[in-house]
C-alpha cells in the first residue's frame, strides 16, 4: 500500500513538474511576444512622428520664404498686381491644395484658383487661430475644416511685414490630409492624429474622423462647436472604455494597447497607435480525468505527448508573431526608403543603421557607411559646431554635409533621441536643402535687385546710401546722390506698350552703367526713375561732369523693335552732408532738385538748394486746391473764334479751360492741367467741360440763331477703356445738343499706341455724327499714316509751323505740302496760332479752310464773345489774297 502511495506520489510529482515546465514555457513565450509587439509599435510611432515633424517644419520654412516675396508684400500694401499666377505656382511647387493671402484685418484678399474662391474673397478669417498666432508668433499650424471647401486640411501660416517691419498681412498654405492618411493606411494597426480633447482629425479608420476617443462633457462639446475648428456639429464620443493610459476596450469587449507620442509642431496634439492586446499564446488545455495510477507509464506518455503538442502549437504561434513583426519592420523600412530624407540611426558618433537615401545622399555603399563616424558626414570646418548641437540635444539645425567625393552641400538635420530595446539611440533625419537654399538665394536677390534691369532696387540702394553717408562722415568725404528721371517716358509706355517701354529701360540702364565707376551704385528706383550714388567724392565738380556725361549718353539714338527713339533726362543732385545725413532726407532733396529741372524745361541737371522746397509746396498746393475746384465753381470756359475762309464769317469756337482759385488766384492751364491728368481729376473736369460747352452752344443758337461748331480738346486719360463714349452719349442725351456741331480734337500722342480700343472708340464717336480733328498736326511720330488709319475730318496745323512763316521758307513748304496732302485725302484744314496779317494771307492762299489765332480773336468768356466777333465784311478785308 505504501509503495502504491509512493508510486502515486511520484506520478503526481512528475505531472506537476511537467505542468510547471509547460507553464514556464508558456509564460516565456508570452513575454517575448509582448516585448516584440511593444517594440514594433514604438518603432512605428517614433518613425512616423519623425516624418510628420520633418514635413511640418519643411512646410513652415516654405511659408516663411513666401512671406518675403516682393510680389506678395507689394500686393498687401495696395499694389494693383494680380498675384493669382504666383499663388498657383506656389501651390503646384509645394503640393498645397490652396494658397491664399489675408490682409492686416484678416480679410481674404487673394488666392490660388479653387472652386469656392469667389465665396471666400472678402470674407474675414481674423477669428481663425492661424491668423492670430501668425500675428503674435510669426508662424502657425492649424488643423481645421475649411470654411468654404468644407474639407479637412492643415493650415500653415506666416505673418508678412513691409520694409519697415510693420505687419501687413498673412500668407496661408492649406495642405490636404491625403498624404498623411495614405501613410497611415500603409501601416498595420489603427492610427490617428488626435487633438487635446481627444477629437480625431485624421486616421486610417475613416469612421473615427471628428469623433472623440476621450470622454467629452457638454461644456467641452460646446467649446469645440464655438471654436468652429471642425464645423458646426459636435464631435461624438466613441464607445471606448479606458482601462489605463495605455489600454482601452471597445464596445465588443476587445482590448487594445495604446501608444501615444506628442506632435511637437502642434502643442496638445498627439499621434495615437492602437494594436490588438490579445497576443495570448494559450491553447487552454483542460484538466482531464485522473488516469489510473496503475497505468503510470501510459499517463506519462500521454502527458508528454500532450505537452509536446501544446508546446508545438505555442511555438507556431510565436513564429507567426515573429513573421508578422518582420513584415511590419519590412513595411517600416520601405516607408523610410520612400522618404526623400536620409534617416541615420546612431549611438553617439557610431552609425548603427540607415536607409538607402543616406547611401545615395552621401555617396557611400552600406559597408563603408557602417564603418564611418557620424561627424565624418559633415563639413570638417563645422564639425565642432555640429558636435555641440548633438551634445546639447538641438532638435533642428542647418549645416553642411560632405559627400564621399569631398563635395559639400547644405543640409537640414532633425535629431531626436529615443529608446530602442531599452537602449538610448539617436535618430537623425537629414534633408538635402540645396534647392531650397538656391530658392532662398533667388528670393534674396529678387528682394534686392530689380527684375527688369538687374540693377539694385530701392531697398538695397537705401542700405548702401546709409552706409556711404556714414563712411563719408567719418572720412570727411562727400556723398553725391543723383535722382535721374526720363523725360516723357510715360508717353512711350502708355502709347507703344509696356514691352517697348521695358526694352527701352533695359537699354537706358546699360548706358547709365557705362557712365559710372565700379564702386558707384546705380539703382532703379521705380518706373522710369534711376538713382546714382557716388561715394568718396572730394571735388563736387566731378558730379557735374558725370551728370553731363549721362545727359549726353541719353541723347543718343535708341533703337527698339525697328524704331528710333530720342529721349532725355532730368537729373536732381543732392550732396551729403550739406543736404542731409540720412537716406530719406537726401532722396527728398534730390527728388526736389529733379522736379526743378522738369519745371525749367527738362533735359538738364541742377543741384539742390533749400529754396526749391517752395516750388514743390506750390505743386502740392495746386493739387490740393484743384480737388475742390468743381465744387467751388472755380472753373470757367473761354472761347477762341475760328473763322471760315469760304464764307468769310465765324464758323465755330475752340473751348479753353480757365481756373481762378480763391487762394492761389489765376493759374495757367499748363500748370494745373498736367496735374489733373496725373491725379485722374481730368475725368470729372472733362465731363463738366463737354456739358458746359454743349449748353453754351445751345444758348448761342437760341440768342443769335447761329449754329456754331464747338471744338473740344480731350485727354488720353478720358479715352481709357472707352470712357469718353459713355460721357458723350450721356451729355448729348441730357442737353439735346446736335452732335454734328461737336468737334473732338485729338493729339497724336493718343494715336501712337494704335491699338484696337483706340480705333474702336474713334469709330464709335464718328458713328454718333461727331466731327474728329487731329490737333497739333505735324509734331508727332507718324502724322501722315494716322490720317489713313483713323476716320478724321479735319487737321489743325500746329502753331509751331505758323509762327515763323514770314522768315522760314521751310515752314512755308511744309504748310503748303500739308494742305495739299489733306485736300487729296478729302480733309478740311484749320491753321492755329495766326498772329499776323502775313500769316493770315499766306495760309489763305495756301488753301486752308479756316483760321484761328490772336490776329482774329483772343480767348474770351461767353458773355464777351458775341461782342468781339468780327463781322463778315471786316473779316473779308483781313484775309484778302
Amino acid at each position: 500500500m505504501r509503495s502504491r502511495t509512493i508510486l502515486f506520489s511520484l506520478t503526481l510529482l512528475c505531472c506537476l513538474i511537467a505542468a510547471a515546465g509547460v507553464a514556464a514555457n508558456y509564460m516565456n513565450l508570452m513575454s517575448f511576444a509582448q516585448k516584440d509587439a511593444r517594440r514594433n509599435a514604438e518603432s512605428i510611432v517614433t518613425m512616423l512622428n519623425h516624418e510628420v515633424d520633418a514635413t511640418f517644419r519643411g512646410r513652415i520654412s516654405q511659408v516663411a520664404v513666401q512671406s518675403a516675396l516682393p510680389e506678395i508684400q507689394h500686393f498687401l500694401q495696395g499694389g494693383g498686381i494680380d498675384v493669382t499666377p504666383l499663388l498657383n505656382n506656389i501651390c503646384n511647387l509645394n503640393d498645397a491644395s490652396i494658397c491664399y493671402l489675408l490682409d492686416s484685418r484678416g480679410e481674404f484678399v487673394a488666392s490660388s484658383e479653387f472652386e469656392q474662391k469667389q465665396q471666400a474673397l472678402g470674407k474675414s478669417f481674423s477669428f481663425r487661430p492661424y491668423f492670430k498666432e501668425a500675428i503674435s508668433g510669426g508662424s502657425a499650424i492649424y488643423p481645421a475644416l475649411g470654411y468654404s471647401t468644407r474639407r479637412r486640411g492643415l493650415y500653415f501660416s506666416h505673418r508678412v511685414v513691409n520694409e519697415q517691419g510693420h505687419f501687413i498681412g498673412v500668407v496661408v498654405n492649406k495642405f490636404s490630409l491625403s498624404e498623411l492618411e495614405t501613410r497611415f493606411d500603409q501601416l498595420s494597426g489603427r492610427l490617428a492624429l488626435m487633438d487635446g480633447d481627444g477629437v480625431v482629425f485624421a486616421s486610417n479608420m475613416k469612421d473615427w474622423v471628428f469623433s472623440s476617443l476621450l470622454p467629452l462633457d457638454r461644456i467641452q462639446q460646446r467649446a469645440i462647436i464655438n471654436n468652429s475648428q471642425y464645423g458646426s456639429d459636435a464631435p461624438q464620443e466613441m464607445s471606448f472604455e479606458w482601462l489605463s493610459e495605455t489600454s482601452v476596450r471597445d464596445s465588443s469587449g476587445h482590448d487594445y494597447s495604446v501608444y501615444r507620442e506628442p506632435v511637437n509642431p502642434l502643442p496638445g496634439w498627439s499621434l495615437v497607435y492602437m494594436t490588438d492586446s490579445d497576443i495570448s499564446l494559450s491553447g487552454g488545455a483542460e484538466n482531464r480525468l485522473l488516469i489510473l495510477l496503475l497505468a503510470l507509464s501510459l499517463v506519462v506518455v500521454v502527458l508528454v505527448t500532450m505537452l509536446f503538442r501544446h508546446g508545438s502549437h505555442q511555438i507556431r504561434r510565436r513564429l507567426d508573431a515573429e513573421t508578422s513583426l518582420r513584415q511590419s519592420e519590412t513595411r517600416l523600412l520601405q516607408l523610410s526608403q520612400v522618404s526623400t530624407e536620409a534617416v541615420v540611426m546612431h549611438r553617439g558618433n557610431e552609425i548603427i543603421d540607415f536607409n538607402e537615401v543616406a547611401e545615395r545622399m552621401f555617396g557611400y555603399d552600406r559597408q563603408l557607411l557602417l564603418s564611418t563616424q557620424l561627424l565624418q558626414l559633415f563639413n570638417a570646418d563645422s564639425a565642432t559646431e555640429t558636435e555641440a548641437y548633438y551634445n546639447v540635444g538641438e532638435h533642428n539645425f542647418e549645416t553642411e554635409g560632405m559627400r564621399l567625393d569631398g563635395v559639400y552641400f547644405p543640409i537640414e538635420v532633425n535629431f531626436k533621441s529615443t529608446l530602442i530595446d531599452g537602449e538610448s539611440v539617436g535618430m537623425s533625419c537629414i534633408r538635402d536643402i540645396s534647392e531650397r537654399k538656391e530658392h532662398e538665394e533667388k528670393v534674396r536677390y529678387q528682394s534686392q535687385f530689380d527684375a527688369l534691369t538687374n540693377l539694385p532696387n530701392r531697398k538695397l540702394m537705401k542700405e548702401r546710401l546709409n552706409r556711404a553717408i556714414n563712411r563719408a562722415r567719418l572720412n570727411n568725404y562727400f556723398t553725391v546722390l543723383m535722382f535721374i528721371d526720363l523725360d516723357d517716358f510715360k508717353k512711350i509706355n502708355d502709347t507703344l506698350g509696356h514691352e517697348v517701354g521695358d526694352e527701352l529701360l533695359i537699354m537706358v540702364a546699360k548706358r547709365l552703367q557705362d557712365c559710372v565707376r565700379d564702386e558707384d551704385t546705380l539703382a532703379r528706383y521705380g518706373g522710369d526713375e534711376f538713382i546714382l550714388l557716388l561715394e568718396n567724392q572730394v571735388d563736387i565738380n566731378d558730379a557735374e561732369t558725370v551728370a553731363k556725361k549721362i545727359l549726353s549718353m541719353l541723347s543718343m539714338e535708341f533703337r527698339v523693335q525697328g524704331r528710333s527713339f530720342y529721349i532725355s533726362g532730368s537729373i536732381g543732385i543732392a550732396v551729403s552732408p550739406a543736404d542731409g545725413l540720412v537716406a530719406d532726407e537726401l532722396l527728398k532733396c534730390a527728388d526736389t532738385a529733379m522736379y526743378q529741372v522738369k519745371d525749367e524745361g527738362r533735359n538738364g541737371y541742377c543741384f539742390y538748394t533749400p529754396d526749391m522746397n517752395s516750388d514743390m509746396s506750390d505743386r502740392i498746393e495746386i493739387e490740393h486746391q484743384l480737388r475742390g475746384a468743381l465744387e467751388r465753381n472755380e472753373l470757367s470756359l473761354n472761347y477762341q473764334p475760328i473763322y471760315c475762309l469760304h464764307n468769310k464769317k465765324l464758323m465755330g469756337v475752340e473751348v479753353l479751360l480757365r481756373w481762378n482759385n480763391g487762394v492761389l488766384g489765376s493759374i495757367p492751364p499748363d500748370k494745373f492741367i498736367p496735374i489733373a491728368e496725373q491725379t485722374g481729376l481730368i475725368i470729372p473736369i472733362g465731363e463738366w467741360i463737354i456739358r458746359q460747352a454743349c449748353l453754351q452752344g445751345l444758348a448761342w443758337n437760341k440768342d443769335c440763331g447761329e449754329n456754331y461748331r464747338i471744338a473740344l480738346n480731350v485727354s488720353p486719360r478720358q479715352f481709357r477703356n472707352g470712357h469718353i463714349v459713355q460721357v458723350l452719349l450721356r451729355v448729348l442725351d441730357e442737353t439735346g445738343f446736335d452732335p454734328s456741331l461737336l468737334v473732338i480734337e485729338i493729339t497724336e500722342g493718343l494715336l501712337i499706341r494704335n491699338d484696337k480700343n483706340t480705333a474702336q472708340t474713334l469709330s464709335r464717336i464718328k458713328a454718333m455724327g461727331i466731327t474728329l480733328s487731329m490737333d497739333d498736326f505735324g509734331t508727332g511720330y507718324s502724322s501722315l499714316s494716322y490720317l489713313k488709319q483713323f476716320p478724321f475730318d479735319i487737321i489743325k496745323i500746329d502753331q509751331s509751323f505758323v509762327r515763323e512763316l514770314a522768315d522760314d521758307p521751310g515752314d512755308q513748304q511744309l504748310v503748303t505740302a500739308a494742305v495739299a496732302m489733306a485736300k487729296g485725302l478729302g480733309l478740311k484744314v484749320i491753321a492755329e496760332g495766326v498772329e499776323t496779317d502775313f500769316q493770315a494771307s499766306y495760309l489763305t492762299s495756301a488753301g486752308c479752310d479756316a483760321l484761328q489765332g490772336y490776329f482774329l480773336g483772343y480767348p474770351v468768356t461767353a458773355e464777351e464773345f458775341m461782342a468781339k466777333v468780327i463781322p463778315p465784311k471786316e473779316f473779308k478785308a483781313l484775309v484778302t489774297i
